[in-house]
């Protein structure tokens, strides 16, 4: 119901969105003609409640919240029993123990778990799902699959060790010294997966002066997306309070339908009106931002230096 439409522009676009209008308009109508006498409840289930109409959810219809979390370690057991009885898997796979150490995932994540082990045995050629499959689906679900094709001499090798030692050691220092919430670091591999920030390129400082690898310059860019996430969107930053709206003079008054990224913004979640007008916002984010990595880096750099025997220990170690 938002925005206006532009008969001589977007008709596709126009005409799916009036059926959608429509089905919605029907589907208050018919809540409407139910009265507290006929006992009979609606519910409705969603997975993006920022996109839904607000008749739908005014006092007497769709008005009663229930937010369904994820299941707990008992019900991630449950989940991954039902779904291995699906495959062929061995006995000797501890089932428990993945359910523990995946807080936070979802029935539909441990389902596909469970069909990425099955994979995984199938181009081993194995006959049933073995542990070591699991611990490679667990590997490729959270940080990434391998990179084929990556042949990496001694050199690159040894930077790669540093580079994935970075992150480990930054961990680990984070969660014993400041009491960090950050994930704990299993296992140590130079078989590039996934993304590194600012620890592995820390570790590569401290190692071989400012002469880091191209891959760790890639990575200041991500880290900057999220120094400026954490001021703008999350507004986590006390000297600064600003909001994740673009400026005035950049906004598009077309209609384009309901915002699709997940994260929203201040005016979408606390109703707020008018955002505060904020002429020098671009810049001041950039001078923040650019603090807030730079800040960051060195106290990494700090870190890793002060533990410098056990970054080379642990990188012989990953080179074995």
């Amino acid at each position: 119901r938002q925005g206006t439409f532009n008969e001589s522009t977007d008709n596709l676009y126009n005409a799916a969105t009036q059926e959608r209008e429509t089905t919605l308009n029907q589907l208050l109508i018919e809540l409407d003609g139910f009265d507290t006498g006929k006992g009979i409840i609606f519910l409705a289930a969603t997975n993006r409640r920022d996109l839904l109409d607000p008749a739908l959810l005014r006092p007497g219809r769709l008005d009663r919240k229930i937010k369904i979390l994820p299941p707990n370690a008992k019900g991630r057991l449950d989940i991954l029993k039902i779904h291995a009885n699906k495959v062929k898997i061995s006995d000797s796979v501890d089932l428990s123990s993945y359910a523990q150490n995946l807080p936070g995932w979802s029935g539909a994540r441990l389902a596909q778990l469970v069909q990425e082990a099955a994979l995984v045995a199938v181009r081993k050629q194995h006959n049933s799902i073995l542990q070591s499959d699991m611990d490679e689906a667990v590997d490729r679900l959270t940080v990434g699959p391998k990179r084929m094709g990556v042949e990496l001499g001694y050199q690159g090798q040894c930077r790669r060790a540093t580079t994935e030692v970075g992150v480990a050691i930054t961990s680990h220092l984070l969660r014993r010294y400041e009491n960090a919430k950050v994930e704990y670091c299993e296992r140590i591999s130079i078989v590039p997966r996934g993304q590194v920030l600012l620890g592995g390129r820390a570790a590569e400082e401290v190692i071989y002066g400012r002469d880091t690898s191209k891959a760790s310059v890639e990575y200041l860019a991500h880290a900057s997306w999220l120094a400026r996430k954490i001021l703008t969107i999350w507004n986590l930053e006390d000297p600064m309070v600003i909001h994740g709206e673009a400026p005035p003079w950049r906004k598009s008054f077309k209609f384009v339908g309901p915002r699709l990224d997940f994260e929203g913004d201040l005016y979408d979640h606390y109703d707020l009106i008018e955002p505060p007008l904020n002429f020098n916002l671009e810049a001041q984010v950039a001078q923040r931002t650019e603090e807030l990595i730079r800040d960051m880096y060195r106290k990494t750099v700090s870190r890793l230096r002060e533990h410098h025997a056990a970054l080379l220990e642990t990188i012989k170690v990953n080179l074995q």
